[in-house]
């Protein structure tokens, strides 16, 4: 649903009770000013793009880090020195 930006400043809690159902948007002059969505569908989208990034970090990190490859000579080193 569109309003205008002068319709929106004379009744806001009508457009944010409407926003509860359908997005606003908002406009001045014709062009789009702004977005009032409600609070709910905001936060569930927000936690779907947390989600959508931290699949994509995990799919694209290499599954062992580099530089930790087993080196036996460093273990017993460290075990003689009572560290392991």
């Amino acid at each position: 649903m569109y309003v205008r930006l002068s319709e929106l400043k004379t009744n806001p809690a009508k457009y944010f009770d409407l926003s509860k159902t359908v997005d606003v948007i908002v406009t001045r002059h014709g062009q789009r000013l702004g977005r009032i969505v409600c609070e709910e569908k905001a936060a569930r989208s927000d936690r779907e793009c947390a989600f959508d990034e931290l699949m994509q970090f995990v799919k694209t990190s290499p599954s062992v880090p580099d530089g930790a490859v087993y080196d036996a000579g460093k273990e017993e080193r460290l075990r003689v020195k009572g560290l392991l």
